[in-house]
């Protein structure tokens, strides 16, 4: 890739303008012009150009580097000419128009990347002291590139280390076979729902999932049909989840969601969907599953002992033969 391309067109036109307005001022050449070399495709694009007369050369023209100006002069060890047409009678310059030409080369950490040019309808016969104050354009030139390169470069690898924190991030409290929230993400936010359904008097649920026979399962058609059945489970509550709900896997075949402004009776309407959903996508595979649910809300105890009534609940649904709903009941 060439160096020219990590940086922002914009941004290279703002370095060149200013140049290249000098150019013309200092040697007269009417036609001033930056260009960018692509060495593996032997390809020269202008990339920004300024005439002041006739326009002998565009902006985003391109040309192979072999039918190039700056590659005749370069080849003929000239950096500048007032007689293209002599010299090169059959050149892309010569055809339209030009007498003069001169070209330097500009170059980022030793790289040649492009050129500086200029060009002109008249003949203009430039003297060393032109020639060294267009080498230090191209050295201005040169450098302020050089700025806008490394400025995108350190702008990407921040970029890049930003997204690798998110991605570590995302690994710490996500359950990788899932997507889900971790256990120890969960609890986080849990205790944030826990603060915020006392302060706003909102009731709060729970629901524990548990894959009926899921032990059984992996033993009969092996892990990676359990891992299908976790990921099947996994989309079932993602499907069903609300913005402000929070799903979980808590690990094996155990999952929980934290449903707030939500009682029991709102929370088994979930429960329902998703036993329906994960009825339905596991009837593709050797055996379908069903699953046991336990729910507990607020209204029936404290909010930090929900956890461990949902659980309770859940036990209920086993003892009750499993693929049940059960809701927790205080004594």
């Amino acid at each position: 890739m060439n160096s020219l391309d990590v940086i922002e067109r914009n941004a290279f036109m703002s370095a060149a303008l200013p140049l290249l307005q000098l150019i013309t001022h200092i040697t007269g050449l009417k036609t001033s012009f930056v260009t960018a070399i692509d060495w593996q495709q032997q390809q020269q694009m202008v990339i920004v150009a300024q005439n002041s007369g006739s326009p002998l050369v565009e902006t985003d023209s391109q040309t192979s580097w072999s039918e190039s100006m700056c590659n005749l002069m370069i080849n003929q060890q000239l950096t500048a000419t007032s007689q293209v047409k002599l010299l090169f009678p059959d050149s892309r310059g010569a055809a339209a128009g030009m007498e003069s030409f001169v070209v330097l080369p500009i170059k980022v950490a030793d790289e040649t990347i492009g050129t500086l040019c200029g060009a002109s309808e008249e003949k203009i016969e430039l003297t060393e002291h032109h020639i060294a104050s267009l080498g230090f354009i191209a050295d201005a030139l040169s450098l302020q590139l050089k700025l806008l390169i490394d400025t995108r470069k350190a702008e990407a690898k921040v970029d890049s280390l930003r997204d690798q924190i998110e991605n570590l991030a995302a690994l710490a409290n996500t359950d990788p076979l899932t997507g889900l929230l971790n256990r120890r993400a969960f609890q986080h936010r849990y205790e944030f729902a826990i603060k915020l359904s006392k302060r706003t008097n909102q009731p709060l649920s729970i629901m524990m999932i548990d894959i009926d026979g899921f032990k059984q399962f992996n033993d009969e058609f092996g892990h990676e049909t359990g891992d299908a059945i976790i990921k099947i489970v996994g989309e079932g509550l993602q499907y069903i989840a609300r913005s402000t709900d929070i799903p979980c896997r808590v690990g094996g075949d155990e999952f929980l969601l934290a449903a707030l402004n939500t009682d029991s009776e709102g929370l088994k309407l979930l429960a329902e969907r998703l036993k329906d959903f994960v009825k339905q996508r596991s009837s593709q595979l050797q055996r379908p599953c069903s699953l046991s649910i336990g729910i507990a809300c607020s209204r029936q105890g404290a909010p930090e002992e929900l956890i461990r009534f949902a659980d309770e609940a859940l036990y209920m649904s086993k003892a009750s033969g499993r693929d049940v709903i059960s809701i927790y009941q205080p004594d």
